[in-house]
């Protein structure tokens, strides 16, 4: 892969050398003989070659995506730096904090991470910390839009419907806090003395079978498959009993069996915020391979999915509205995409919020609602980049900004 496609900058060890040996006056000065990026690309590449289960490079986008992201700020005039690793970025923002604040790139949140509740909020929380301005929303909202049982306690708290659930923290529940995270009931998972099997449940209130299990904190329908489904309070003893430790905690709600839609928001608290049209999903009978959008949909060796946009007119604007009133309620930042997903009889839950979309011309669902009502591909980025330098200019800021290192002179 090529940085930028040839309008990045490489700079060769000598360089790099000598730059990290300047001061930050020397270092403007030294900046006028080449062009610093304007965007630094941190993307992890699902064909990254290491010590990495694959199924934990699920999020991870494609090489060609990135390629395709890449070329395409190019073309708009950005000078592209790719970064794929947490030790390039640190080599990189220590060179580049020495630059005049608004000279500083934009660091371009493509990272996923795996195995951590942090992974989506570590390149906004590094940006803040050092000034430099990002795309996507906070480190707050990145967490609270990763944990699924936290932000359905967040809907809920603002008067979005979610369906009856509970949390389920590991498998082994021995001496744990007898309190789930039910938004119908906080009391309802009652701890037994000594196994999953002996657990007794007090199911919430509304609460009923059959029931959608799935890990609180994983995205790409990680751990997700047919088997999610359980009928019963035996079928769920025994999913608990039988699934991995890693995927713990996982959110059990009441399965919803209607249709499902998927909306995007761009925008942030000062610039407002614009919604899509909502995309209905389908999975294409020839291409299926599975029942449920789950793990091998979402993976990148099948793609059926697509949408159509169909929604009836009464029911999308109830979409629309209840998805921009989570979003501004959050303080989201660039793009956000909600899913929402029908009952039996038509009624409409919010499902989850994604605050790192998927970007792909090819494959993600984001841009294909951005292109059917907002504007084509090069409006979109546009967009996330004026979003990031106009939050960058806000108070979170301000702690980077102003904590600096003082030089005394000498008399």
């Amino acid at each position: 892969m090529k940085e930028g496609n040839g309008k990045g900058v490489n700079l060769s060890n000598e360089s790099w050398s000598g730059l990290r040996e300047t001061s930050g006056a020397d270092l403007s000065d030294q900046s006028r003989n080449f062009q610093a990026p304007t965007v630094l690309l941190y993307a992890d590449l699902h064909e990254f070659e290491g010590e990495i289960p694959n199924r934990y490079k699920q999020e991870w986008e494609s090489e060609a995506s990135v390629d395709s992201i890449s070329k395409l700020l190019s073309d708009m005039g950005e000078r592209v730096e790719l970064l794929t690793t947490p030790e390039e970025l640190l080599e990189t923002l220590q060179v580049y904090v020495r630059l005049d604040r608004k000279e500083r790139p934009i660091l371009f949140h493509l990272m996923e991470g795996f195995r951590s509740r942090n992974r989506e909020s570590l390149i906004p929380a590094a940006a803040e910390l050092f000034g430099f301005p990002h795309t996507g929303s906070d480190g707050y909202a990145q967490n609270v839009s990763l944990d699924k049982n936290l932000t359905r306690i967040f809907a809920d708290s603002i008067g979005l419907p979610v369906a009856p659930g509970f949390l389920v923290r590991s498998r082994n529940p021995i001496g744990e806090d007898s309190k789930s995270a039910s938004v119908a009931n906080r009391n309802s998972f009652l701890k037994d003395e000594r196994s999953l099997s002996e657990e007794r449940f007090e199911l919430p209130k509304n609460f009923s079978f059959p029931a959608f299990v799935k890990p609180a904190g994983e995205g790409s329908s990680l751990g997700i498959g047919e088997q999610n489904i359980v009928h019963d309070l035996c079928e769920l003893r025994a999913f608990l009993s039988e699934s991995p430790e890693e995927f713990f905690p996982y959110l059990v709600e009441t399965y919803l069996t209607g249709t499902e839609y998927t909306i995007s928001v761009m925008g942030s608290g000062t610039l407002g915020y614009r919604v899509t049209k909502a995309g209905r999903l389908i999975l294409q009978d020839a291409l299926k391979v599975e029942n449920v959008y789950g793990e091998k949909t979402k993976s990148k060796d099948v793609m059926p999915e697509t949408l159509a946009f169909d929604c009836p007119s009464r029911l999308e604007m109830f979409l629309q509205e209840q998805s921009l009133h989570l979003c501004k309620s959050l303080g989201t930042s660039g793009a956000a995409r909600l899913d929402w997903k029908l009952d039996s009889l038509g009624n409409p839950f919010f499902l989850e919020i994604n605050l790192t979309p998927g970007l792909s011309p090819f494959y993600s669902t984001f841009p294909i609602c951005y292109r059917q009502s907002l504007g084509d591909e090069k409006t979109l980025f546009q967009e996330i980049l004026n979003i990031a330098r106009n939050e960058f200019e806000t108070d979170r800021f301000l702690y980077s900004q102003k904590k600096i290192r003082r030089i005394l002179s000498r008399t």
